[in-house]
C-alpha cells in the first residue's frame, strides 16, 4: 500500500525520518486548505442559487478536504542515503527507488505500491557450529562472524522470502561443511585460510539472492578438555625437542669453530694458550696446580714430577 509509513530507527529510538513526517503534514494541511477554501466558494454560489444545495456541497466539499489531503501526503516517500525501495505496479516490478524523495501513488491510473524496503549497508551475523566433528573425529565448536550487505535489492526483495535468515541459514551450512573437511590442526593454525574458504563458499551461495558477502572472521574454536591437555603435553614435548635440538646445534658450532682454531694455530701458540689457561685456573681459590713435561721434551721429568704429585696426595689424604 502507498500509504506504508517508510521508518528508520536508530538503536538509541530516535526517529531519522521526521523529515518525511513533517513535509506529509505540510502537504496535508496545504491541501486541506485549500480544498477547503473552494468548497467553501462552491457552497456559497451555490447557496445563493438554491440554499439546500449549498448545504449539501459544503458537506460534500468538507468530506473531500478530509479525505483527499490524506491520500496525497502518504504517497509521499523520503528515503535514507542507506535505504532503497522496491515498488510494485498491479503486483508487477516497476523499479527500485530511493535514497530521496519520490511519489508511490496507489491511485489510478498508477496503482503502484511499495513491497520492501531494504537497507543496504554493512550488516553483520554471528554463525556458531557446536559439535561438529573435523576430518580426524575431533568434536568442536567453532563460532564466526560474517559481514555482509544487500548488492541488489531487487533480487534480495523478490527472490527469496527472507534474505537474512537466508544468508544465516547458508553461512552456518558452511561452517559446518568447512569443519568436517579439516584437521584440528589445520583449524586452530591456519584460521585466515579457513576464513578465507568460508567467505569464498558462502559468498557463492549468498549471490543468487542479491547478497555480497564482504569477509568471514573466525572469532573461537572450542576444543575438549581432556584433548587441551593432551595437546598442551605434546607441545612441551615438542618445545623440549626443539630446545635440545637447538643446544646440539650450539654445540656443533662451537666444536666446528674450535677445529678451525686449532688448524689455524702453531705449537708455540698452543703453548702460550695453555699458559693462560694455566694462569686462569691458578687465580682462583683453593685451586691447585702441578706442572710437568711442559711442551714434552724430557719424558724421565715428566714421569718424576707426576710420581711426586701422586706422592703428595696420597700423603695428605692419610694425614687426614
Amino acid at each position: 500500500m502507498a500509504s506504508r509509513q517508510v521508518q528508520v530507527y536508530t538503536p538509541g529510538g530516535r526517529d531519522l525520518n521526521n523529515v518525511q513526517r513533517v513535509v506529509r503534514t505540510l502537504i496535508w494541511f496545504g491541501v486541506f486548505f485549500v480544498l477547503g477554501i473552494l468548497s467553501l466558494i462552491i457552497a456559497l454560489i451555490l447557496g445563493s442559487i438554491y440554499e439546500p444545495l449549498g448545504f449539501v456541497a459544503f458537506a460534500f466539499g468538507g468530506i473531500i478536504s478530509l479525505v483527499i489531503p490524506g491520500m496525497f501526503s502518504n504517497s509521499l516517500y523520503i528515503i535514507p542515503e542507506y535505504q532503497r525501495v522496491i515498488v510494485l505496479k498491479l503486483g508487477k516490478f516497476i523499479g527500485v527507488k530511493g535514497p530521496g524523495r519520490f511519489w508511490v501513488i496507489p491511485y489510478p491510473p498508477f496503482y503502484e505500491s511499495v513491497a520492501a524496503n531494504i537497507d543496504i549497508r554493512i550488516q553483520t551475523r554471528v554463525i556458531t557450529a557446536a559439535q561438529t566433528l573435523t576430518s580426524d573425529n575431533v568434536p568442536v565448536g567453532c563460532e564466526a562472524v560474517i559481514f555482509w550487505r544487500v548488492e541488489d535489492p531487487q533480487r534480495a526483495a523478490l527472490s527469496v522470502a527472507n534474505y537474512q535468515e537466508a544468508v544465516f541459514q547458508a553461512a552456518n551450512s558452511a561452517l559446518k561443511d568447512t569443519i568436517g573437511t579439516l584437521e584440528l590442526s589445520d583449524l586452530l593454525g591456519e584460521r585466515d585460510k579457513v576464513a578465507h574458504r568460508l567467505k569464498e563458499i558462502i559468498d557463492t551461495a549468498a549471490a543468487s539472492f542479491g547478497v555480497d558477502v564482504s569477509s568471514v572472521e573466525i572469532t573461537d574454536v572450542h576444543v575438549p578438555d581432556d584433548l587441551i591437555q593432551e595437546l598442551s603435553v605434546l607441545a612441551q614435548s615438542r618445545r623440549a625437542a626443539q630446545a635440545k635440538i637447538a643446544e646440539a646445534e650450539a654445540e656443533k658450532m662451537i666444536v666446528q669453530k674450535l677445529d678451525e682454531a686449532s688448524t689455524l694455530m702453531s705449537p708455540r701458540a698452543m703453548e702460550m694458550y695453555r699458559l693462560n689457561v694455566l694462569e686462569r685456573i691458578g687465580r682462583e681459590e683453593g685451586s691447585q696446580i702441578v706442572i710437568y713435561g711442559l711442551n714434552g721434551q724430557d719424558p724421565e721429568l715428566e714421569k718424576d714430577m707426576a710420581a711426586t704429585a701422586a706422592a703428595a696426595q696420597l700423603r695428605d689424604r692419610r694425614n687426614i
